[in-house]
Parts: C-alpha cells; structure tokens; sequence
C-alpha cells in the first residue's frame, strides 16, 4: 500500500535527500543509500509530484545538516524541529511520524523518571548532532552534562560500563539496538517518556520544491497515511534486524 493519495506528474525531476545513517527503522546507512521508514515516506510522497529523490549516502548526520544548510541537499527526510535547523530550512508542519523519546538505564544503576526534573545534576550520553527538541536540549545544556559520542552503540557501551547515568533515544531505535546487543537483561527503557517526539520533513531554504509542500502536507493529513507510516514502522523494523543478522559476527 503506498501513498497513492496526489495527481503524478508527467515527467520525474531527480532531487537529493538525507538522513541520520543510525536511526533505524527510520533511517539508516545500507549499501550506499539512505533507507528506512523516512526514505520512503519522502520517496512515495515526492513521487506523486514528479520528483524522483535520490538517497545517496552524503555524510553522517551533522554533514547531513551542514549540506541542508548549504543547499547541497534538498530534502531532510525527518528532523526533530529546533531553532538551528529552523534557519535554514523549511519544515512541514504535519509531522511524518511519531517517535517516543526514552530514558534507557542500566538496571543495576536505575532510577525513578517522571519528570524532565529527575534527570537534574545526570550525565547524559548523546550521539554528536541528535536532537531531542529545543526544549530538552535547553534542559539538558542548562541542568545536566552531556558526553557526546560517535554513534548509538557507543552510547549503550558507555552505560553499560557506567561511565554515563542514561541515554535519551528514540523508542523505536532503542528497541532495536538492545536486541541487537544482546543487552536485553541489562539495559532498561523506563516507562515515562521524555517527550513525544515529532519527526519532520524539511526542505532547504535553497532548494526549488517549495511550492511541492502543500500538495504533500495534505497526502500527510489522511487516515490512510498514518495506515502507511504504521506498516512500515513494522515493515523496516524487521528489515533491519534482517540486514543485522545477515552480517558476520566479526563485524558486529
């Protein structure tokens, strides 16, 4: 079932896109493209316009950003919203999907979260460029200490090992991650979430396909949409755990 919701144009204009290379089953690096739930999304939506998008691996995500900005790249496939990323790029307001953002604990070194407040005076283990909101940045930057790392994996290995108090992450993303490291018995996703997190598509203020968005912020709207986004959260989720399992364990 795709996204069959807007006229098709008659010839197809190719344009470029990118998106966090972790981030599954929203997105995530796999044989030189970006894919995942949010590639195809942008690829079914922009395609009833006539634009064929182009996935191409063009850096991790902060290059991601440094390209938008420049109009290197024309589409974000999906961003938390915040200030920076506001000046220079246009978002849709409807958001292209729904993540949870959690607090993961080592289950030894737990603690109670019901409020942003609980996490006061903690170390948080962030991979470099993510987001969680400006207001839960602002939080963090002003009440708890940040440790910045290359890459999700690493920031579960920091838990693990004690060095960080939690790690904010998408719920999705976490799932996954835990069952990939085999950490199922020790790492813990509290029930509260931080926040519901909106994920959004964004164009760069330097690209041409302004005019595209309110065509495509209406296919967004619909029931059948959301049905979409749905089925492939599933779809993807699976895909990666595939690709996950297919791979030596050396390289794990």
């Amino acid at each position: 079932m795709a996204i069959l919701l807007l006229p098709t144009a008659q010839a197809a204009h190719v344009v470029n896109a990118c998106g966090h290379q972790d981030y599954p089953p929203w997105n995530w690096l796999s044989q030189g493209k970006i894919k995942g739930v949010c590639a195809q999304v942008v690829q079914e939506l922009f395609e009833q316009q006539g634009i064929e998008v182009d996935f191409s691996y063009v850096g991790p995500w902060a290059r991601c950003q440094r390209n938008i900005g420049k109009g290197l790249v024309d589409i974000n496939i999906c961003a938390f919203i915040n200030p920076v990323r506001e000046s220079y790029s246009t978002f849709i307001d409807t958001p292209m999907g729904h993540n949870d953002q959690v607090v993961l604990v080592h289950h030894l070194r737990t603690f109670q979260f019901e409020k942003w407040q609980d996490l006061k005076g903690k170390l948080a283990g962030m991979v470099l460029g993510v987001s969680i909101g400006e207001a839960f940045d602002t939080f963090l930057n002003e009440h708890a200490a940040i440790f910045r790392v290359r890459d999700p994996a690493q920031s579960l290995k920091m838990l693990q090992s004690g060095r960080v108090d939690f790690v904010p992450m998408g719920r999705f993303s976490a799932r996954i991650l835990i069952e990939m490291m085999g950490l199922e018995n020790e790492i813990l996703i509290l029930p509260t979430p931080i926040l519901v997190g909106n994920l959004h598509i964004s164009i760069s203020n330097h690209s041409n396909l302004h005019h595209l968005l309110p065509a495509i912020e209406e296919a967004m709207q619909s029931e059948r949409y959301r049905q979409r986004v749905n089925q492939l959260l599933n779809e993807y989720t699976q895909a990666y755990l595939e690709e996950w399992r297919q791979v030596p364990s050396a390289e794990q």
